[in-house]
């Protein structure tokens, strides 16, 4: 094969991964210079767009914008030369003429060559090729033997090949990327290189976005943005946490896929990374584009390419209630334990945006807190009618905290009626996590009226709702009610029973946070 090649007076040196033009070496990032390498290779041919990216970016998945982006930085290498041609829906060409430049031949002659200043001989034979013409009539080589051997290989090696694919394919449902994924599906915040005010949403703006895109279903449970904060608290997640830190983020939330994002660039020039920590396996990739928002949309396809989950249809101008800097802070204050401060940033920003439902349901949770039911009620039911106007999936999880206010007020009846519009909210929007903690509170109500049937009962289907998003934290705190409730009814060996299985999971997971909670309810059964 040539080692270069000679086009518009620069020379490509394949081998070196680098171009020459009047005396200067112009450096080429790899893969811009594996696309110019199959123009110069493939000149006057049409190259489609798939064909380059599954050529060029063989090793990662990335979208049309990256190959766009490319050709243009190779038409900036050829300024004033107009060598790549778009051939609209079919593909691009390289429309100038490429001179092949070979080492010397051991046959060459002192005539069919000449030295350049680098000591490379570069052919300069008057003698027609396969390639020429002489006089009008081509000009053949001596036929060569058939390759029957290496025809062979490489049907072996195409039988093996498909065999191969076929056994190790993991899709159920026609797509080569879907996989048979249980258990629950983490969004981390999405970090960023960009240091603006405008951007400051981004962190958990932009989570919250691409998890208000993917719906849950029976199998797989898209955790919620305040839940993942949690999972985050619990596994001493830093902000700035790193790929580093991410299998402990299995070990607490029984996630079967962790999606890190990285946001760099500027403002219509952004670059979103993105990798999906499978339990077994990683996959990384980069798209490109001039809006945020058209990002998310596209990572959210990605990310369904491999769940096979539905998609929820949002606005494209749609902004998340998590996307305020002023919401932010007030969670890092909360996370410190200052809920004063985190009060008053919030009742400033629902004075600055009225219809935002999260932060006062966020609100109304540090009220809970600050031993305010009162107010926390009303926050509540303001944003009840709220999320009724746009039917929201805070739904679920405002009827779970008026029930608890209610309940804490003790209002039993009217909690439990509240709880049970929570459950039908919370099927309607198959959110698990809150079908779980409703159960869990309806099993503490009925425990309170020693209805212990149906308190067991309770507590079980908060079980079998931790079971498919595989939650320890939710399953160990469900087993400890189970066995505080084996207690209470004198059944020391059902009691016994429920702890040694929360034991387990704690230490298996290395839940360290709940290593004191276990020791107490140890201490008050054996």
């Amino acid at each position: 094969m040539p080692l270069q090649f000679k086009t518009c007076g620069r020379v490509i040196h394949a081998h070196q991964q680098m171009m020459s033009f009047n005396n200067e070496i112009i450096k080429i990032r790899p893969k811009t210079f594996s696309l110019l390498l199959m123009f110069v290779k493939n000149p006057y041919t049409v190259l489609s767009k798939q064909l380059l990216l599954d050529t060029v970016w063989d090793d990662v998945e990335v979208t049309e914008q990256v190959l766009f982006q490319t050709i243009r930085e190779l038409r900036n290498f050829f300024k004033n030369e107009d060598v790549i041609k778009t051939h609209p829906r079919k593909g691009y060409a390289w429309i100038t003429c490429v001179e092949k430049i070979t080492e010397e031949s051991p046959k060459q002659t002192p005539e069919q060559s000449h030295e350049t200043s680098s000591g490379k001989k570069i052919q300069q034979s008057n003698k027609p090729t396969v390639e020429q013409e002489n006089n009008g009539a081509a000009i053949t080589e001596k036929p060569k033997a058939f390759p029957w051997q290496q025809l062979l290989i490489f049907i072996v090696f195409c039988i093996v090949t498909l065999l191969f694919t076929t056994n190790n394919t993991s899709t159920t449902t026609g797509s080569s990327l879907v996989r048979a994924l249980e258990g629950s599906l983490v969004i981390l915040p999405v970090k960023s290189t960009i240091n603006d005010n405008d951007h400051q949403w981004v962190y958990l703006g932009a989570m919250d976005q691409l998890i208000s895109r993917l719906k849950s279903n029976n199998k797989l449970v898209v955790l919620s943005t305040d839940y993942v904060l949690t999972v985050m608290k619990e596994a001493d997640l830093p902000t700035n946490y790193s790929t580093k830190n991410i299998r402990r983020i299995f070990e607490v939330s029984g996630a079967s896929l962790i999606v890190e994002t990285e946001l760099s660039g500027s403002t219509y020039n952004y670059q979103l990374k993105y990798t999906f920590h499978f339990k077994d396996d990683i996959k990384r990739g980069v798209i490109f584009e001039h809006n945020i928002h058209e990002a998310l949309i596209q990572l959210t396809s990605k990310i369904t390419a491999y769940t096979d989950q539905s998609i929820n249809e949002l606005d494209k101008e749609f902004i998340s209630e998590f996307g305020s800097e002023m919401l932010v802070r007030a969670l890092d204050s909360k996370k410190e334990g200052d809920y004063l401060t985190a009060s008053t940033l919030l009742e400033s920003l629902i004075q600055l945006e009225t219809n935002n439902i999260v932060a006062r349901r966020l609100l109304a949770d540090i009220y809970l807190r600050l031993r305010n039911a009162s107010k926390a009620k009303q926050h509540i039911v303001n944003a009840i009618d709220l999320a009724k106007k746009q039917n929201s999936a805070e739904l679920p999880k405002l009827y779970y905290y008026l029930g608890l206010i209610e309940l804490i007020q003790d209002n039993i009846e009217p909690a439990f009626d509240l709880l049970i519009i929570a459950n039908d909210y919370a099927v309607e929007k198959n959110d698990w996590l809150y079908l779980a903690f409703i159960a869990q509170l309806m099993g503490n109500i009925h425990v309170n009226k020693e209805n212990f049937d149906l308190a067991d009962a309770s507590f079980k289907s908060a079980l079998k709702y931790h079971d498919v998003i595989q939650c320890p934290i939710g399953t160990s705190n469900t087993l400890f009610q189970l066995n505080n409730l084996a207690n209470i009814q004198g059944n020391k060996q059902l009691a016994e029973q429920y702890l040694n299985r929360a034991s387990q999971i704690i230490h298996d997971r290395n839940l360290t946070f709940m290593m004191d909670r276990l020791k107490k309810v140890e201490d008050l059964t054996l």
